[in-house]
């Protein structure tokens, strides 16, 4: 029915999961830069922590909206599994929030 076969599989839309897992690894990635005290550096502020979390829950929730549009218009059910890297994505920024001003308000201590 279409052109590419990995558009779908079982009848589930997940053209857009791979933007997801990056996403995700990239939100792991800022993780992993927050509690290596190695990687800290005068650059990793609040405001850049909460600047790329947001920008990275937006993407996220973007591609949640789009790919919602995408299902309803081609008829296909939607991802089931994009959804939960969604729900991972916006629960690590959270933790990634918390745990930078946590850390930062023991340093200052």
């Amino acid at each position: 029915m279409y052109t590419y076969d990995s558009f779908e599989t079982l009848g589930v839309f997940t053209l857009l999961r791979p933007m997801y897992i990056t996403v995700l690894v990239m939100s792991l990635l800022l993780f992993f830069i927050i509690i290596i005290p190695k990687f800290y550096t005068r650059w990793l502020n609040g405001f850049a922590i909460i600047s790329l979390t947001s920008v990275l829950i937006f993407v996220s929730c973007q591609l949640l909206y789009y790919s919602g549009i995408i299902v309803d218009e081609i008829g296909l059910g939607g991802d089931p599994v994009s959804f939960y890297l969604f729900l991972a994505i916006t629960i690590m920024g959270a933790i990634n929030i918390i745990i930078y001003f946590l850390k930062c308000g023991k340093s200052t201590k």
